[in-house]
């Protein structure tokens, strides 16, 4: 009888972990997209694809020689990414121009998404992210200009019987960039999470309840025998 009980506890668990098994193989393709908000700031223009595969917001007036100040999108297409692997590294190009001092757009707004085409066709709306950017004097001593990001993580999806949670990660999340100078932030990973289906709940159930009614008709046998 004790065997019997050992062998439909592990009964339960090997349903369990064939289901965590099943899902772990989970792979995503497709590519991501994304779209600039057009806020009607003064001196700034937004240009969006509209495939949502590129866009650039650009802003202030530039000084001679120089250029406006500028963030751009371009989408990257991801195949077969798994659990813990990054979608897009380097989602944008922000560059700093000397531009006149009160010219340019306090905030952008950048909606981010992304097309999956396997194992599934679906369309995604991952998060809006918020730049903040204070422009400082550039005379004299051309004080770098601060950026700074906000936004929520986005809500997981469920994705054949697994939870799927796209991290968007910009760290940190205020950096300041020197006069005329560009660099590259933030990307997005994606983890896993396992959710058995409804019929691999009921299986490890009916087993464990087979395992507890065994149990106490073992436990009865072995009971003393009240005089």
């Amino acid at each position: 009888m004790l065997n019997r009980i050992r062998a439909t506890s592990a009964l339960a668990l090997g349903l369990v972990l064939t289901a965590a098994a099943a899902n772990a193989q989970l792979l995503l393709s497709g590519h991501t997209t994304g779209s600039f908000q057009d806020l009607s700031e003064a001196n700034t223009t937004v240009t969006n694809a509209g495939d949502g595969s590129s866009a650039t917001f650009q802003t202030g007036i530039a000084t001679t020689g120089s250029t406006q100040s500028r963030i751009e999108f371009q989408n990257a297409t991801f195949s077969d990414v798994g659990s813990g692997e990054p979608i897009q590294v380097g989602l944008f190009n922000i560059t700093n121009g000397v531009t006149e001092l009160g010219s340019g757009a306090p905030t952008a707004q950048f909606n981010l998404g992304l097309e999956l085409n396997s194992p599934e066709m679906q369309q995604l709306v991952l998060s809006t992210i918020t730049f903040h950017i204070d422009h400082t004097p550039n005379r004299p001593g051309a004080v770098p200009d601060t950026f700074a990001v906000t936004f929520n993580q986005p809500a997981p999806v469920k994705i054949q019987n697994t939870l799927v949670q796209f991290h968007v990660n910009v760290d940190p999340s205020e950096f300041p960039i020197a006069e005329n100078g560009t660099i590259q932030k933030g990307d997005i990973t994606v983890t896993f999470t396992p959710v058995p289906e409804p019929s691999t709940y009921a299986a490890c159930g009916a087993a464990l309840l087979v395992g507890l009614i065994g149990y106490r008709r073992f436990r009865a046998t072995r009971s003393p025998v009240a005089v």
